[in-house]
């Protein structure tokens, strides 16, 4: 009688043992259903829908939660929109500004208004980078900017 007691009694065992293991599946796979739910939305309807529907049992709101969740996280939306932003802006560019005389658009590089020929900046004669008028000095170079810079430069091919 005892091989029949013990066979019941590692049965049992087994059995408790399957019962805990599902039990504790159960558990993490709640835990992981509300742990995505936080990472693909902020609402906290969502997040409450997606915690009853991870204690549903036997399993069934974590595949109906697996239907019906956001197809990408927040992180993911992030990423995207900065790829698309940088796709669309691939070099970084100011957008055009308006010219101060006429108001039409021109890139913020020019020196001149192509329609109405207004001057907004000069280039250095050294380094060929973009001046503002106002400037003496050129900040890239430090050479000397205006009717001084000009008389030596005359100066400097005159001998």
């Amino acid at each position: 009688m005892t091989a029949l007691g013990e066979t019941v009694s590692v049965a049992g065992v087994i059995v408790a043992a399957g019962i805990i293991f599902v039990a504790l599946f159960w558990v993490a796979l709640a835990f992981h259903v509300v742990r995505d739910a936080r990472r693909r939305s902020t609402s906290k309807s969502f997040q409450l829908l997606a915690t009853l529907l991870g204690f549903v049992p036997p399993f069934f709101g974590a595949v109906i939660y697996l239907m019906v969740r956001p197809p990408q996280t927040l992180d993911e939306e992030r990423a995207l929109a900065l790829e698309e932003r940088a796709f669309l802006d691939p070099a970084g560019d100011e957008p055009p500004r308006p010219c101060p005389n006429c108001g039409r658009d021109i890139d913020t590089d020019f020196i001149v208004c192509p329609y109405c020929c207004t001057q907004f900046a000069r280039r250095c004669g050294s380094c060929s980078r973009n001046l503002r008028l106002g400037w003496s000095v050129c900040p890239y170079c430090a050479e000397e900017i205006g009717v001084h810079a000009l008389s030596r430069s005359t100066r400097a091919a005159g001998r």
